[in-house]
């Protein structure tokens, strides 16, 4: 069964940025939709917005730290009073703080849990009420991998990723009456991003992006085949894929396999000082890719499976 089309629909991306939540705008600008892109860098914004512009997509930009009530508040209410409702919440943002427990500093470890935890709460909150006013609508919520498995060297981002999939958990059981109104969680394995480039690090590496690191392009692929055909879960890649079967069927060992493989993979050889990257201060121009993805072929491979995937769920 064809999910529905998403031209001409109302799609708001949190974190559009950089990343996924770039590769999701601009894959959402090429199917029609009607945009509502949000990140805390007004100059990155205005990036993607062109970007998007030029697929000919309509855009509202609107700056947002989803760690600010008021400007949680101000986005919805944006998105509303331009196009009368929101169709679609895609909830992409995240930042990270990588090293062992205890060598961050406090302002660090709030401003995580106020981005991650408290902002991801405010955007789901006025997703939800939103929904329930207009009578539909689909919330999309990006965890990760690391909302099931642990990783030592990132700690407090795998909690998290914990309390994100806690939170969609509960919201899918709260809307359950509806049957208009969807809660989906997206727990994409490693990508390809500059996420490891501006995490907070205090781990003396560089970090990296874990092998096998996928392309931002499918990540953004299997949102958006959730704002078509919502599901209760999703994720990306066969490593993945395979992650989450294999702990169904062996919990303990498979989480104490993934946290030895992830926590010693997400640093490289290459030294490096301690650096709080871009945890406060948003940086002024935004990627979708970090480079992690050696090999033009890989990249491109990466790119042209999520193409793929795009024209399936179209048909």
């Amino acid at each position: 069964m064809a999910g529905r089309r998403l031209r001409d629909s109302v799609v708001l991306v949190t974190g559009a940025s950089s990343g996924v939540g770039r590769a999701t705008a601009l894959a959402l600008a090429a199917e029609g939709a009607r945009l509502v892109l949000a990140s805390r860098s007004g100059e990155a914004l205005a990036e993607v917005e062109q970007q998007c512009r030029a697929r000919g997509a309509e855009v509202l930009a609107v700056p947002t730290d989803i760690a600010d009530p008021d400007a949680v508040e101000r986005l919805a209410s944006s998105a509303v009073r331009r196009y009368g409702r929101i169709d679609t919440w895609i909830e992409a943002v995240a930042v990270g703080i990588a090293g062992p427990l205890g060598s961050e500093s406090v302002d660090e470890i709030r401003r995580l849990v106020d981005t991650n935890v408290f902002g991801t709460t405010l955007c789901a909150r006025a997703a939800v009420t939103t929904f329930q006013a207009q009578g539909h609508g689909t919330l999309v919520m990006v965890g990760s991998l690391l909302s099931l498995f642990p990783n030592p060297m990132v700690p407090l981002y795998s909690m998290s990723k914990f309390a994100i999939r806690g939170l969609a958990l509960n919201l899918r059981q709260a809307v359950a009456g509806n049957r208009r109104i969807h809660v989906c969680l997206v727990l994409p394995g490693p990508i390809d991003t500059p996420f490891f480039e501006r995490a907070a690090n205090h781990t003396g590496r560089r970090l990296r992006a874990i092998p096998p690191a996928y392309a931002p392009e499918r990540v953004a692929a299997t949102i958006i085949a959730c704002a078509r055909r919502p599901r209760r879960q999703a994720t990306t890649g066969v490593v993945s894929h395979l992650a989450l079967a294999a702990y169904r069927l062996a919990p303990r060992a498979t989480e104490a396999a993934v946290a030895q493989w992830s926590m010693r993979l997400v640093t490289g050889p290459t030294a490096a000082p301690a650096s709080r990257g871009s945890l406060f201060d948003a940086p002024p121009t935004g990627a979708v890719h970090g480079g992690y993805r050696r090999g033009r072929l890989r990249r491109r491979l990466g790119e042209w499976l999520a193409g793929s995937a795009h024209q399936v769920t179209d048909g």
